[in-house]
């Protein structure tokens, strides 16, 4: 069941600063065919040759205005290429479209890590044979793969839809590392797939905790859940003040509109905006009924005196008509006028302060891998709760910040209108400008 509180562990803000060396970029280049390594500042270490390199913990964060930070993409390139022999990494996300983590990923292997990546069926099949995620399927099942233990293999794993649901999607984004550098049991929980356009184009998050056993034994087991492709249970744990858990859950509260009923707008204390509760959310996709109840409640909150700002990316039918009248901000931009958005937030948060629960000065946020939909309930994603005054004042200000993007899209040019972006509606078409964004 889940957690009544839904209180959680406050993430320390500690940081520890790591070297990275460069790897023999050129033999994994030459390992798959037409590979194109973007910059990086770590490709790959080299094996034997631990560094004193800790993971930080904590929130991360980024933006498509500025790219070169590249924050959550290094967080995971410096986690892997500290994987030496005998460690494991494990990876879930959606869709796998990165030539520099083909690189990375074949190095670790070489190394003895061994390496499992999971990710839609549907869009490893998208890609054909020669597609990144077809590359570093091979990679791994080279290099005395089949010599290894099974417990030890590396492998790329697909899930037709979702892995653990029936119906849904594949959509979990998460990063486990068994070991990296110093740092033992690392679980990075993310809004961001392994693709160019998480890093370029799509605002996004990542929470990361180390050497939490439960959350790194709950992670590790719902991985394996998610390699049998079947059915199963709705999991969560709980450590200290962390709470995390797994869909599918059809069956289970709504996490979401669980948090905001604990919410009240009056007496906050020690947090909050002038004695009113804050609530923060930085959300992609708003959709359907559930979608919809979410938002409602939310102008409600706001109709009591909560201070709420929203940022979304799509909001359909009823979610949009009681957003329209929070503040708000649609953070989406077509630069190309092909009538499709290309740059847009990415990320699925919810961040409060103030009177929660029984408590006046609270800072909680959840993040993860979902949207705010029926078909989130039946797909594989993952969230975790975190009660952290360091986390909610990163979230909100950056939400904060958000507000104030105001993007200027280049006029629609149906001329411009690549196969596949077009929808037909009754007897008209139109035009779908959420086409060809990334789920």
């Amino acid at each position: 069941m889940v957690a009544a509180s839904l209180v959680v562990l406050a993430a320390s803000d500690a940081t520890a600063a790591g070297r990275t060396t460069a790897g023999d970029v050129g033999t994994y280049a030459a390992a798959v065919p037409g590979a194109r390594f973007g910059t990086t500042r770590a490709l790959a270490a080299k094996p034997d040759a631990p560094e004193p390199f800790e993971v930080k913990p904590g929130v991360t964060l980024i933006s498509p205005l500025n790219p070169t930070r590249d924050d959550i993409s290094l967080q995971i390139m410096m986690a892997i290429n500290h994987s030496f022999r005998g460690t494991k990494i494990r990876i879930a996300t959606w869709n796998f479209d990165s030539w520099r983590f083909v690189g990375a990923l074949t190095a670790a292997h070489k190394r003895g890590v061994s390496v499992r990546l999971i990710l839609s069926r549907q869009l490893y099949n998208a890609q054909g044979p020669r597609g990144p995620a077809g590359s570093l399927a091979r990679n791994l099942a080279g290099f005395g793969n089949a010599q290894r233990p099974a417990n030890k293999k590396s492998k790329v794993i697909t899930c037709d839809h979702s892995c653990r649901g029936r119906g849904g999607a594949m959509h979990s984004k998460f990063y486990v590392f068994s070991k990296a550098g110093k740092s033992k049991r690392v679980v990075m929980n993310s809004s961001a797939n392994l693709t160019a356009a998480s890093r370029n184009v799509q605002w996004n998050d990542l929470y990361t905790v180390v050497d939490s056993k439960p959350a790194y034994r709950a992670y590790m087991n719902v991985f394996k859940e998610m390699e049998l492709d079947s059915p199963a249970s709705y999991m969560d744990f709980t450590d200290g003040k962390l709470f995390g858990f797994f869909y599918p859950g059809l069956s289970q509260p709504d996490i979401v509109m669980t948090m905001l009923n604990q919410v009240r707008c009056d007496g906050a204390k020690n947090a909050g905006i002038n004695g009113k509760t804050s609530i923060r959310v930085a959300q992609d996709v708003f959709n359907n009924k559930r979608g919809a109840a979410i938002a409602r409640k939310l102008l409600a909150l706001f109709r009591s005196g909560c201070n709420v700002r929203v940022v979304y990316s799509q909001a359909v039918g009823a979610s949009k008509a009681f957003i329209s009248q929070l503040p708000h901000n649609h953070l989406v931009q077509d630069r190309d006028g092909d009538c499709s958005y290309d740059r847009y937030l990415h990320a699925k948060i919810l961040s409060i302060s103030g009177v929660y629960g029984s408590k006046r000065g609270e800072r909680i946020v959840l993040n993860g891998s979902g949207n705010w939909s029926a078909t989130a309930l039946k797909s594989d994603e993952q969230g975790m709760v975190v009660n952290s005054d360091s986390a909610e004042r990163k979230y909100s200000a950056w939400i904060n910040g958000m507000m104030g993007i105001h993007l200027v899209s280049a006029p629609c040019d149906p001329t411009q209108i690549e196969d596949g972006e077009a929808r037909v509606t009754g007897r008209s078409a139109r035009i779908d400008p959420y086409a060809e964004m990334e789920g």
